[in-house]
């Protein structure tokens, strides 16, 4: 009889403990999915507002070029990210014809935020009528210094076209070169130009500006490092000899589809691979 009910206690003790247990299991089960859902909620609500951050971001680069006579322009930018660091933007005040291509360093928001800042007051000194090396002067002096906490600066190439005279004036701010190309004998080669630093390191900075006293007949490429640098699977660069090779090789009917052969050309080079920098491109078809 004993024996009975010791062996009754054990049985009722081990239907406590499944009971038990499964109401811990269904517990911390329903907790988890609690906890996932808000993760998720978090997730989506990040991913929507970095959305609405990236559509901020595309709407400061201009998505229409101007309809001037003799020229024909066209830029695409392609953030690695979210958002991203690479600028572009053009100016036109008078008979002049400004534009921009400039690539922040870093990632991300904090890149994108700075972008907007250099996107901003390009176009303001722009309007102002300022010269290229002074713009960079200027966005330097506001830029860097005290305020640039996190000491982000911004590489940049500026210049400024007669479009009456086909007198071209620039400044280079620790930019890549861009390529210049004659359209009779496609002839091209990496502009060679004078050093300036980038814009935000340090205060006080003189930019030395430069100018080519006709570019008519000639067409003008400018890229941020997201392009020479595209890496395959294998690490290799797209390269500046690749870039060069194509422009050269390759006759262009509009300056749309200069850009988008490049495109085309890097996502095959890459094969797959990610993209681990921001892509910007622009280009000016001059005519004579």
């Amino acid at each position: 009889m004993e024996a009975e009910r010791r062996q009754l206690y054990l049985v009722f003790a081990l239907v406590l403990l499944t009971v038990l247990g499964g109401m811990l299991f269904f517990y911390f089960r329903r907790r988890a999915a609690k906890r996932l859902a808000a993760m998720k909620a978090v997730q989506e609500r990040i991913e929507g507002e970095l959305k609405i951050a990236r559509d901020i971001q595309m709407s400061m680069v201009p998505s229409k070029f101007p309809k001037l006579e003799g020229l024909d322009m066209y830029a695409a930018m392609t953030p690695a990210k979210e958002v991203g660091g690479d600028l572009y933007g053009y100016v036109i005040n008078g008979s002049q014809l400004y534009f921009a291509v400039g690539d922040v360093s870093g990632k991300g928001v904090p890149a994108s935020l700075f972008m907007a800042q250099a996107t901003r007051l390009f176009s303001t000194m722009a309007h102002q009528g300022l010269e290229p090396a002074a713009i960079c002067a200027r966005m330097n002096s506001e830029l860097s210094g005290e305020d640039n906490i996190n000491s982000m600066f911004v590489t940049m190439f500026i210049g400024m076209l007669d479009m009456g005279t086909g007198h071209l004036k620039f400044c280079n701010a620790g930019h890549n070169p861009p390529v210049i190309i004659e359209h009779t004998t496609m002839n091209g080669h990496f502009l060679e130009m004078n050093p300036n630093a980038p814009i935000g390191l340090l205060p006080e900075l003189e930019y030395e500006g430069e100018e080519i006293g006709n570019v008519k007949g000639y067409s003008l490429f400018i890229y941020t490092d997201g392009l020479n640098e595209a890496e395959n699977h294998a690490q290799e660069q797209f390269g500046e000899e690749r870039l060069l090779a194509i422009l050269r090789n390759t006759r262009f009917g509009t300056a749309r589809q200069v850009i988008e052969v490049l495109e085309e050309e890097v996502e095959k080079h890459r094969n797959g691979t990610e993209p681990s920098d921001d892509l910007t491109m622009m280009c000016l078809i001059i005519g004579k």
